[in-house]
């Protein structure tokens, strides 16, 4: 396989429903095309900055979490690390709609640590430990967040059309959803998490298509669209580019140090997650590493095919409930593109 190479694709999709002269009112999606990662934030901005952090020396897998945010001395269960929080061994709530509740960002810090915890052992997925390591990478660096992934991540790599909060350019981006209507319907029926907020207590709930907000309630409604959890906007051509520096980094020839990022993509205490990064088998074997978002999109590398694979969907934008982003993915990695190609 040639590096850089796109082997196989499958383009289907609406940017938006705008109606200007295009047959059916429809404008087609192209490898250049901004989509809201959701949860692919997770490993594209805040996992690694967090590997060049530890490159760095700066900080360490093992710190606790109190080390970095004094209030993480209230949190129930004591002794929480960086490796826990990435490893969603943290015992914290998996997701609050904190928007409702919190009237800001610093709240939020503090409602995490004094009411976030719900488990005491095992791997539970949780939005709040990334809003957390977003916290910790801004203490550290004593900057934002945005601010860190342009001179970490995007700057280095050159990934120009990847950045917090809405596209570089808003006339060229998937739709994502029907407003806030999924996290409404999460509050109102508290399926599948008791939440303490209710949707009554919100009055700014968005009804409007969206093409160009991020998705995430908490994201766009607390932290003006640029936290660890969500918030970034980026093209699949982007997305290729970040997927085969992991893999050139895999091999001890690319931007993340190679035992970094080895020690990221080794399975923890849950076999399926890693460090930040969770894995997909084939049998027995580890095949892909990578993670999804809410929108319908994931990223994923092989590195034993040599591979990256890049899923962007408009999954949100159908009426009844729409398919889980995981079936989606899937399917897309059983299918001809996701196979060996030379």
């Amino acid at each position: 396989m040639t590096p850089g190479k796109i082997i196989a694709s499958s383009i289907r999709g609406i940017r938006t429903i705008e109606t200007q002269g295009l047959r059916n009112g429809v404008l087609p999606v192209n490898h250049y095309t901004a989509c809201d990662l959701g949860s692919v934030t997770k490993i594209l901005a805040t996992s690694s900055i967090i590997m060049k952090l530890i490159e760095t020396e700066q900080i360490a897998l093992d710190d606790q979490v109190v080390r970095y945010l004094p209030e993480w001395s209230e949190y129930k269960k004591p002794g929480v690390t960086l490796r826990d929080l990435l490893e969603h061994q943290s015992g914290l709530n998996p997701w609050r709609p904190l928007y409702i509740s919190q009237r800001s960002a610093i709240e939020a810090r503090m409602a995490i640590a004094n009411e976030g915890f719900q488990h005491l052992q095992g791997r539970h997925y949780s939005d709040l430990g990334f809003i957390t390591l977003g916290n910790v990478i801004t203490e550290v660096l004593s900057t934002t967040l945005e601010d860190a992934f342009k001179e970490w991540v995007s700057y280095p790599l050159g990934l120009k059309l990847t950045q917090f909060s809405h596209p570089v350019d808003a006339s060229d981006v998937f739709a994502s959803s029907f407003g806030d209507d999924a996290e409404f319907k999460m509050v109102t029926s508290q399926i599948p998490y008791k939440t303490q907020e209710k949707a009554e207590d919100f009055t700014r709930w968005r009804k409007n298509m969206l093409a160009g907000e991020v998705n995430d309630g908490n994201s766009f409604h607390l932290y003006r669209g640029i936290s660890g959890h969500a918030g970034l906007f980026s093209t699949a051509a982007d997305l290729l580019t970040y997927g085969e520096s992991l893999l050139q980094s895999f091999n001890g020839d690319g931007y993340f140090k190679e035992d970094v990022i080895k020690e990221f993509l080794t399975p923890g205490r849950d076999p399926m997650q890693g460090l930040g990064f969770r894995n997909w088998h084939n049998n027995d074997e580890i095949e892909y590493w990578g993670h999804t978002g809410f929108p319908g999109v994931a990223l994923a590398i092989s590195p034993i095919r040599r591979q990256v694979l890049v899923l962007m969907t408009n999954r949100l934008l159908v009426p009844g409930d729409p398919e889980q982003t995981e079936n989606i993915f899937e399917t897309f990695r059983r299918e001809k593109w996701a196979k060996n190609y030379e």
